[in-house]
């Protein structure tokens, strides 16, 4: 096994030096002629200086004063912002309130068992109940 893989290893290395030649072509050899070198004459680039155009300074003038009255003042009564949602005149104040009574009122209704149910579901009532008044409807 080891001496095909060094005979792989081998024939490979001697097939990629014999190749190598091919790829070391720089033009020399082109239509038969070996010793034939062409001079090619360097150019320098010829950058020609950019025209330059003065203008004259632009004048603005004033344009003439034109006299007017001056335009009515109309006053108006400052406007009522209203909340949204959530936000109302109470500022959620009804909300709350409404959740603190629909728990009272839960706790009392409900019997010994079920008391934490009856103030859970009397507070969420309660605060729905809240939310639609401080929402205004």
């Amino acid at each position: 096994m080891l001496r095909k893989k060094l005979a792989v290893i081998v024939s490979s290395a001697l097939a990629l030096t014999a190749a190598s030649t091919a790829f070391a072509y720089d033009g020399q050899y082109r239509d038969g002629y070996r010793h034939r070198h062409y001079e090619r004459a360097y150019v320098r680039p010829y950058y020609a200086p950019r025209t330059v155009y003065y203008t004259p300074a632009p004048v603005y003038y004033a344009p003439a004063p034109a006299y007017y009255y001056p335009e009515p003042t109309y006053y108006a009564p400052a406007p009522a912002y209203y909340g949204g949602y959530g936000g109302g005149y109470y500022g959620g104040g009804a909300t709350v309130g409404g959740a603190l009574v629909g728990a009272i009122i839960g706790n009392q209704v409900s019997d010994r068992r079920h008391r934490a149910a009856g103030t859970a579901a009397g507070a969420i009532i309660g605060g729905v109940i809240g939310s639609s008044l401080d929402r205004g409807y």
